[in-house]
């Protein structure tokens, strides 16, 4: 008995007898109309498949050099090739097992002709509805056992776990290589949509073989995840690729960017100025705020009210609405305030050496002021990796990289879809015309 069979909420006493049997009864049937659907699309999909290459069974054949080829004489020839029935092949889908029977093809030498079939994956046990279900779970956080668990509860066989595993490493080395194709009008590696106004960089720690390393995050401002580099390290060369790998594939000043946010690290502002020089740079106000925070800790105590006191005036000098008109000039006010009640402290500087780049949203427009849309990528990736024992290699690290952002940003696109249509099917209740005063 699995985890989720309706057979253990049974033995638990819940819902009536007759309710679970209705519910068996229906899941009996729905199963077996599934795979009989599932068969007869697969059968009629492998028969076309033959027709589109040798025609009618009883037609004639051309003279014309095929994709097929014999494996005895090697021949491509069309008029070599004839129909000789089919052998039988056992195929895991979602709802259970089917049995195909492919078409077999032979050559006059009496050799079998080798058949690049698009239905059926040669040699895959299992069809592609099994698979991207696989990809899917894994990615929403469940484990690669739990996952082949639930896939095999619905299937009604035994799953392996690696098969979610080696699904999605595959997914990923694809995407990779479709990452470094150039585009046929542009030249370019134009894979990552429209450049942003802004790109938001930080960093997550991954083991790697049991090496600690990081995933370099770059993230548009509107929150697509533009890459997911590495594993690598936090080092001046490796955020210098980054930002020479975006240049490639478009996001770059010459495309529209104006600004990078990032939490102020060293190695990303010098990276920064050597590839995109005329890009202005927002250090996270949040990240300076912690800082702030730290500072007063270590000088009062954790407990402290002066903690709350201290960040609540720091968040008044940094943080304002960039809309309003005279936001800078009230933020350079009140961090005059700020340093005359605070001198000689070490939040007192902390605070004047990171206002120019921390008050940059102020001076420029589109950029934000703190790198949130990157924390929140990089929570759910760790509640993701937090229940795997790191990864195995670097390959493995970088394929699942890659096959997690592009999902992440499917389900951007998603919430933004479905965002849209409950705005539009939301009434406005509000009276544009109200009722004349009366006299």
């Amino acid at each position: 008995m699995t985890h989720c069979t309706p057979a253990s909420f049974t033995v638990q006493g819940f819902g009536a007898e007759e309710q679970h049997r209705l519910l068996s009864e229906k899941e009996e049937k729905s199963r077996a109309a599934a795979l009989e659907i599932a068969l007869t699309i697969l059968q009629r999909s492998l028969e076309a498949e033959i027709s589109v290459e040798l025609g009618k069974p009883h037609g004639l054949r051309r003279e014309r050099v095929t994709a097929w080829y014999c494996r005895r004489c090697h021949t491509r020839l069309q008029c070599q090739f004839r129909r000789n029935g089919h052998y039988k092949r056992c195929v895991t889908i979602r709802e259970g097992s089917i049995t195909v029977r492919m078409p077999l093809v032979r050559c006059h030498c009496g050799g079998y002709v080798e058949v690049p079939w698009t239905t059926l994956d040669p040699r895959a046990r299992y069809w592609i509805d099994v698979e991207l279900d696989g990809i899917r779970r894994y990615l929403a956080g469940t484990s690669y056992r739990l996952t082949a668990d639930a896939i095999g509860t619905e299937a009604q066989t035994n799953v392996s776990h690696v098969q979610p595993w080696r699904t999605m490493q595959g997914v990923g080395e694809h995407i990779v290589d479709t990452l470094q194709q150039p585009d046929a009008a542009s030249g370019l590696k134009t894979h990552l949509g429209p450049c942003p106004r802004t790109v938001i960089l930080d960093e997550v720690y991954v083991s790697v073989a049991g090496v600690n390393l990081v995933f370099l995050v770059a993230v548009a401002d509107d929150a697509r995840v533009l890459a997911v580099w590495g594993p690598t390290t936090r080092t001046l060369d490796s955020w210098q690729e980054l930002l020479e790998w975006l240049t490639d594939h478009g996001i770059s000043p010459q495309s529209g960017l104006i600004g990078v946010t990032a939490d102020g690290d060293g190695a990303i502002r010098e990276a920064v100025a050597l590839v995109w020089p005329n890009v202005v740079q927002q250090q996270c106000v949040w990240h300076i705020l912690e800082r702030v925070a730290d500072d007063v800790i270590a000088e009062y105590g954790r407990e402290a009210p002066e903690v709350e006191a201290i960040v609540t005036q720091a968040t008044s000098v940094l943080l304002h609405n960039s809309q309003q008109v005279g936001a800078m000039g009230r933020a350079m006010d009140r961090l005059q305030e700020f340093l005359i009640d605070h001198q000689g402290t070490a939040w007192g500087e902390t605070v004047h050496r990171a206002f120019w780049e921390g008050t940059q949203y102020l001076r420029t427009s589109g950029l934000h002021p703190t790198n949130g849309a990157a924390e929140r990528l990089i929570k759910q990736l760790r509640r993701r990796t937090k229940t795997m024992d790191g990864f195995k290699s670097e390959e493995g690290a970088r394929n699942f990289a890659a096959t997690w952002r592009l999902w992440q940003n499917m389900r951007h696109e998603l919430a933004v879809e479905q965002k849209q249509r409950s705005r539009r099917r939301k009434r406005n209740l509000k009276v544009r015309q109200p009722n004349p005063k009366l006299p």
